[in-house]
């Protein structure tokens, strides 16, 4: 993972996770009220879990996982593998938090690599990430999968969405 990304945006930056995030991001996901929309994260939510996340990132690509920072703490990740997917904390909520990051990151990926298309899910009753994919302009692909909720240990429809590089510059104008 390159360790020098810095995407800015009017309120926060959006950097690698490092060792030093790790007691912030355990307490905002060891809630079952945000780790029950994520299809890979458990509850309860550990520090070695955590660290199991981080080797992860190394391996993949810069853009995995990025912490959204406001200076004083993190608030969330968010990160496109090449679907996008991101937490927040609770208590960070109903803000404009994670619009505002995904927005800056998918502008980024979309002007500094040749992916075309980012995918992303959400599970039917999860309203308020449905709201910030459809306000970000991902469409419905009409598609499902059955995914397994780790923190639940069930499985559930995962709805399918996609937003196209052409449909988003299309919106930045």
């Amino acid at each position: 993972m390159e360790d020098d990304i810095q995407i800015k945006t009017e309120r926060f930056t959006l950097r690698p996770l490092t060792p030093g995030d790790g007691d912030q991001v355990v307490e905002l996901l060891d809630d079952i009220e945000v780790a029950r929309w994520l299809t890979v994260v458990p509850h309860p939510y550990t520090r070695r879990d955590f660290d199991g996340f981080l080797d992860y990132l190394t391996t993949t690509n810069p853009f995995g996982g990025l912490a959204v920072d406001n200076g004083n703490e993190v608030l969330g990740v968010v990160g496109i593998d090449p679907t996008l997917g991101f937490w927040l904390g609770r208590k960070h909520h109903g803000r404009g938090v994670m619009r505002e990051a995904a927005s800056a990151l998918i502008s980024h990926v979309f002007e500094t690599t040749d992916l075309d298309q980012i995918g992303s899910g959400h599970f039917p009753e999860n309203h308020a990430s449905r709201a910030v994919l459809t306000g970000l302009g991902f469409r419905d692909t009409g598609k499902t999968e059955n995914a397994h909720c780790v923190s639940r240990d069930c499985d559930e429809i995962l709805i399918k969405l996609s937003l196209s590089r052409a449909d988003w510059e299309a919106r930045q104008r």
